[in-house]
C-alpha cells in the first residue's frame, strides 16, 4: 500500500469514503519512459522520434500522441494501459511492472501463538521475510500499529479501550530511513524512484507546492530539496510524529537497532532517532539516571539478539500487584 497523506500516515484512523484522504490505495508503480513503441500506424516505418531517458521501471510501450512525446506525458499517458502492448515491443526487465518495489509479502494479522497452527504461521512468516529495497521504518510502524488496533483494516485486536490490554509494537531495524533520489528535473521530474509516499517530485493534489512525503515536516526539510539526505531527514520526522501518536494512543513501543555502530554517524543518528521513538518502561529505571524510567530500546547484534528479545519478554510478562 502507498502512505496515506497527511495526517493519516501517522496514526490507524479507520479509512471512510468519505474522507477520501484516509483510504489505502494499493501501490502501481507507474510504466515509465523507455520503451516507445515508434510505428503508431504499423506501415513499417517510425512515426516518432524514440528518446531513452534513462528510467529503470519499463514493463508497457508508450503509445504516442505527438511527433516527439516528452517523457512526462508518456509516463502519464493512461491509454497505453488500456492498449494492447504491440507485438515486437521490448519485453520488460526482471523484476520491472506494476510491483517494483513492492515484493514483500503480505502482512500476517494477530494470531494465537497458543495454538500450534497459528504458531507455526507466524514462525513461517518470519522465516519468509528478506531484506529488500529501502528502509522505510515509520511505515512499518505504521502498519504494525494498525495491526494490533482494533480499527480497520485490521480488526483481530481488541478493543483499543479495553481495560487491562496491552498493545505492542515492536519495531526492529538495521539501517537508517532511506527514499532514493533521482535527478530527472528535465524530464517527468519524477526526483525519486516510486515507493510508499509515491515520486517526491510531483506535489499532492490539494496539499499546493508539496510532494506527500514533506507534509506536515518543519522548516529543516527543504520542499523543493530532492536529495537522498532530505528524503531521510523528512522520513525521520515522520517517523517523530507517528511515534508520538501511538505512545499518546497507549501502544507500548519498543525499538531494536540491528548491527548499528555508535562510532558512525549516519548509524548514531537512526540510533538516537530509535531511542526516542520508544516507549519508557514501566519497571526498570535509566540506569545512567536512577529518577527516570529506562526507554524501551535496545542495541542488538547478531549475536545478542535472541537475549534482548528475551528481555523484551521479561519486559512484557513484568507483573505487579498494586492496591
Amino acid at each position: 500500500m502507498e502512505a496515506r497523506p497527511h495526517p493519516y500516515n501517522n496514526d490507524d484512523t479507520t479509512p471512510d469514503t468519505a474522507t477520501p484522504a484516509t483510504l489505502f490505495v494499493p501501490m502501481f508503480a507507474p510504466d515509465e519512459a523507455g520503451t516507445l513503441w515508434l510505428d503508431f500506424n504499423r506501415d513499417g516505418a517510425n512515426d516518432v522520434i524514440y528518446l531513452n531517458y534513462g528510467y529503470g521501471n519499463n514493463w508497457w510501450a508508450d503509445w504516442p500522441f505527438t511527433d516527439s512525446p516528452t517523457a512526462s506525458q508518456r509516463q502519464s499517458d493512461m491509454r497505453k494501459y488500456f492498449l494492447v502492448k504491440p507485438y515486437g515491443s521490448k519485453s520488460a526487465a526482471s523484476g520491472d511492472g506494476p510491483n517494483s518495489s513492492c515484493t514483500t509479502n503480505p502482512i500476517t494479522p494477530l494470531k494465537d501463538v497458543t495454538q500450534l497452527a497459528q504458531k507455526e504461521e507466524i514462525d513461517n512468516a518470519i522465516d519468509a521475510m528478506a531484506p529488500n529495497g529501502n528502509t522505510n521504518v515509520p511505515e512499518g510502524l505504521a502498519w504494525g500499529w494498525r495491526t494490533v488496533s482494533s480499527n480497520e483494516p485490521f480488526t483481530a485486536g481488541r478493543p483499543n479501550t479495553e481495560r487491562g490490554n496491552d498493545k505492542v509494537v515492536i519495531v526492529l531495524t538495521d539501517g537508517a530511513n532511506t527514499y532514493s533520489a533521482a535527478s530527472d528535473s528535465g524530464y517527468a521530474n519524477n526526483r525519486s524512484t516510486y515507493a510508499a509516499y509515491g515520486y517526491t517530485g510531483l506535489t499532492y493534489p490539494g496539499s499546493g507546492s508539496v510532494t506527500r512525503l514533506f507534509m506536515n515536516t518543519s522548516t529543516d526539510i527543504g520542499k523543493t530539496t530532492y536529495t537522498g539526505a532530505n528524503y531521510t531527514a523528512a522520513l525521520d520526522e515522520q517517523m517523530q510524529t507517528l511515534c508520538g501518536n501511538a505512545k499518546k494512543s497507549n501502544v507500548l513501543v519498543m525499538t531494536v537497532a540491528l548491527d548499528l555502530s555508535t562510532t558512525d554517524a549516519g548509524d548514531k543518528k537512526a540510533l538516537d532517532a530509535l531511542k526516542a521513538c520508544s516507549s519508557d518502561s514501566r519497571f526498570r529505571k535509566d540506569p545512567t539516571d536512577p529518577t527516570k524510567p529506562a526507554k524501551l530500546f535496545w542495541n542488538a547484534t547478531g549475536a545478542t539478539l535472541s537475549d534482548n528479545f528475551r528481555e523484551i519478554a521479561n519486559e512484557l510478562s513484568n507483573l505487579r500487584i498494586v492496591g
